[in-house]
């Protein structure tokens, strides 16, 4: 009776806080007593406690971001149409340019959330076939030439010859727009931006660094986190949603690569894609 009690005490209170767990709970734990199976039991229920409240903390504050993204370009949009329906403002083409423009960075966001949910249920599909990723960054870099000339920016690119692979173009061509558009928007006036192509004889490297303002190690952790913000000094008026790369890496992870971020050498912040060559697909079709 004595041991049989013994044993069935832990097993009771993991039990008991196992209910609570269900009820939602996430803030419950089981006391560590002794180093036997029954303790290893305890600690491990109490990790998964500290993630499931961990992960219930994110899905809260997900939601309260994404909220915050949409309310603003509707109020907006809410407010200057209200204007034009009271006669206080007139339908200027100027003014209908500056509404069509609330709607396209509108739709970009839902088309983004859109993009996210499918890779979080495994549903992001490609279309795989051999593509050069050599002539797909060039085409990229030609669209973005003239936006980096107007911020005062120098772009330098290390791409020879071509660079073969199996990947969905359409993806990759996101994956290029997405890392040019992050060095476009937070990349000092007057500053640098290189992009960088090499392969092996099994991963292809794409990097992508940019000049000041530099990024702590902390935000180069977490700067791939969806909605994630980093220091006042690359979050100005100019920046983007907060997806861009978060979009990145899914897409780098659909095709079963790598991506990483570190300080620049030139001052910024350096971006390292790896993509197997003629991997497995990790997802898709």
């Amino acid at each position: 009776m004595v041991w049989a009690r013994w044993f069935l005490n832990p097993i009771h209170r993991v039990m008991n806080a196992a209910r609570q767990l269900a009820a939602g709970h996430y803030e419950v734990s089981v006391p560590v007593k002794g180093r036997n199976e029954l303790s290893e039991l305890a600690i491990n229920f109490n990790h998964l406690a500290r993630t499931l409240a961990r992960n219930e903390q994110l899905r809260r504050q997900w939601i309260v971001d994404i909220s915050h993204e949409l309310r603003t370009p509707i109020a907006v949009l809410g407010g200057e149409v209200e204007a034009i329906i009271d006669g206080i403002r007139q339908p200027t083409p100027e003014r209908m340019a500056a509404l069509h423009g609330e709607i396209d960075a509108l739709g970009k966001l839902v088309n983004d959330l859109h993009l996210l949910s499918l890779a979080d249920q495994a549903s992001l599909e490609l279309t795989w076939a051999e593509i050069d990723l050599a002539g797909l960054v060039r085409d990229q870099i030609a669209h973005f030439r003239a936006r980096m000339e107007q911020q005062d920016l120098a772009l330098d690119t290390e791409i020879r010859g071509q660079v073969c692979l199996q990947a969905d173009a359409h993806r990759l061509s996101q994956l290029v727009k997405n890392l040019l558009e992050n060095s476009l928007r937070y990349t000092d006036p007057g500053g640098e931006v290189c992009v960088r192509l090499s392969a092996g004889d099994t991963l292809v490297v794409l990097e992508v660094l940019d000049s000041a303002p530099a990024v702590s190690e902390e935000d180069c952790e977490k700067i791939f986190d969806r909605l994630y913000r980093v220091d006042q000094s690359r979050s100005r008026a100019l920046g983007g949603s907060g997806l861009g790369l978060a979009i990145c890496r899914e897409i780098v992870l659909a095709h079963g690569g790598t991506i990483s971020a570190n300080r620049s050498s030139m001052g910024g912040l350096a971006i390292r894609v790896e993509l197997p060559r003629f991997g497995e697909p990790a997802g898709g079709s």
